[in-house]
């Protein structure tokens, strides 16, 4: 069938097939299953040699987020992924969205409302850890504008390469050695429920575009192949252009005003026939 592909794929076409075939069919509470199980087993070979390294404790830390995640995207949507990563990683390993949101609601209602996930996951989104983090980005700010007060920017006439921080862009937490050096304990798995009320997961996937950008070949392949298993979207920022009136008090005539605009829209440029997907 890819008479010139002979690669890690098509060697193992069998094996993964029939391992992605079986993970499409789970239903949203055995893909979590599935991911708390996984790191449960990894977390209990470093448990018996008193020891764990930081991608571990990464992953204990967020198992929780780490299971409702999965579950929002489900079997069908994972396997895609998998798919596409195991086929051909070097086109698929870029041009994956920039955003992921996801948020949980309650299925025994017709309003169906939101549940809260700092009480129902915690871990990162617990509210002390939300007002901690908030705290530190604001401090951060606050340190990188320092140079701004002698009257130079980041790397200006002082020479100076300032922080080094981009703005807005928050960094992941390094894992201490201390933690690294013990094994920290494996939080309850997720059940999609919360006190007593059943609950389901829905995720969505954002390619953020400027206005004089557009997507590449990879961005666009990922885009229809999410959109088709689950949900994706490009939000693009346009600048709407204004037409002054003609006055003579008015100095900024024909300019256009500074106000960011943001759409959302869906995207399916290819028919998912035309996909370079390998199914």
């Amino acid at each position: 069938f890819f008479p010139k592909l002979n690669g890690f794929y098509v060697n193992r076409q069998e094996k993964i097939e029939k391992f992605l075939e079986k993970l499409q069919r789970l239903s949203p509470q055995e893909v979590s299953d599935a991911v708390y199980a996984s790191i449960h087993l990894r977390w209990k070979a470093a448990t018996a040699k008193g020891r764990a390294d930081a991608v571990l404790v990464r992953d204990i830390r967020q198992a929780r987020t780490l299971s409702m995640l999965a579950a929002g995207f489900g079997g069908e949507q994972l396997a895609a992924v998998f798919r596409c990563m195991l086929f051909d990683y070097r086109h698929y390993s870029g041009g994956f969205p920039d955003l992921l949101l996801a948020r949980a609601r309650y299925d025994d209602t017709t309003e169906r409302a939101l549940v809260d996930l700092g009480d129902w996951i915690g871990e990162l989104f617990s509210h002390e850890e939300q007002n901690e983090r908030e705290a530190e980005s604001r401090a951060a700010y606050l340190f990188d504008r320092d140079d701004e007060f002698l009257g130079c920017s980041k790397v200006g006439d002082s020479g100076g390469g300032g922080s080094g921080r981009m703005w807005g862009r928050r960094q992941q937490r390094p894992v201490s050695r201390e933690l690294v050096n013990s094994v920290p304990e494996l939080p309850p798995p997720l059940l999609l429920s919360f006190v007593g009320r059943p609950v389901s997961v829905q995720c969505l996937f954002v390619e953020v575009k400027s206005a004089n950008d557009r997507l590449d070949g990879r961005q666009e392949d990922w885009l229809n192949i999410l959109d088709r298993f689950g949900n994706a979207r490009v939000c693009k920022f346009l600048k709407k252009s204004t037409s002054s009136k003609r006055s003579k008090s008015q100095s900024t005539r024909g300019k256009s005003d500074d106000t960011i605009h943001v759409i959302s829209e869906g995207l399916l440029t290819k028919p998912p026939a035309q996909v370079s997907h390998p199914r």
